[in-house]
């Protein structure tokens, strides 16, 4: 290290992007997201990035999601063009295939995963959240926000069968057996407490979610049979340049 490198014009902040100064060439740390939160300059760390063709976007876009993965950061990018898939890659090799995952959509192999495999079977806060906010994307996706009786009802649900997946291990964790412990047993456990169907409505939220489950338009999409825990890696890619010239299907 220089006796110049973090000394011009750099961010104090200890989460940042490493540059540098196209005058001086010397190197920069910059904060464009966590510091100027603190300081009230923006309100969230939404970004647009705009250039020609050539510019050099995608060449920023690969420098700053390399540089927060390495400061811990979660990323899921979405692309169209494999722009990423150089640095997905060095990520796998880097991590001896623990992280940096690469999923390509194609009609042959549409893109599938499953939200209830865990690697270690441990279900912490962070993953019972993002599994009821997937469901609740898919069941409520008219933009029509949930009631506080359906956040519930629906948490209890996800609670129960993780409940039932740590006592009987003969149950695959699917979205399937998902649908089917609600169909089932849960169904049962409203009856005993009397829940008004206004406040849960198990028959609209079982013939909304039907076209994931076995025999569904899209039941492969979260019944993965490759036993991936996505909530465990860091770096995921969606290559789903393909999906361009697919045919729209009617809803």
């Amino acid at each position: 290290m220089t006796e110049t490198e973090g000394l011009h014009r750099s961010s104090p902040s200890p989460f940042g992007i490493k540059m540098a100064d196209r005058v001086s060439g010397k190197p920069l740390h910059v904060d464009i997201s966590d510091l100027p939160m603190k300081k009230g300059i923006i309100t969230n760390r939404n970004k647009f990035i705009l250039g020609p063709s050539g510019s050099g976007k995608s060449f920023f876009t690969n420098h700053m999601c390399r540089q927060y993965y390495e400061q811990g950061t979660h990323i899921v990018l979405v692309d169209t063009g494999n722009s990423y898939q150089g640095l997905c890659n060095l990520i796998n090799r880097k991590t001896n295939g623990q992280d940096g995952v690469y999923f390509t959509y194609t009609e042959e192999n549409p893109i599938s995963f499953n939200p209830f495999f865990t690697d270690d079977n441990v279900f912490d806060i962070e993953k019972r959240e993002s599994i009821k906010t997937l469901i609740l994307t898919l069941w409520k996706r008219d933009n029509e926000p949930p009631s506080r009786a359906e956040e519930v009802a629906l948490s209890n649900a996800v609670s129960q069968y993780i409940d039932k997946l740590k006592t009987d291990r003969k149950l695959i964790p699917s979205f399937n057996t998902f649908y089917e412990f609600v169909r089932d047993d849960y169904k049962k456990v409203l009856e005993e407490k009397k829940v008004r169907e206004k406040d849960f409505d198990i028959a609209n939220f079982l013939n909304v979610l039907e076209p994931y489950y076995r025999g569904g338009e899209y039941d492969f999409l979260l019944n993965s049979d490759k036993q991936l825990d996505l909530l465990s890696k860091r770096f995921i890619v969606f290559e789903i340049d393909s999906i361009k010239g697919a045919p729209v299907k009617a809803a």
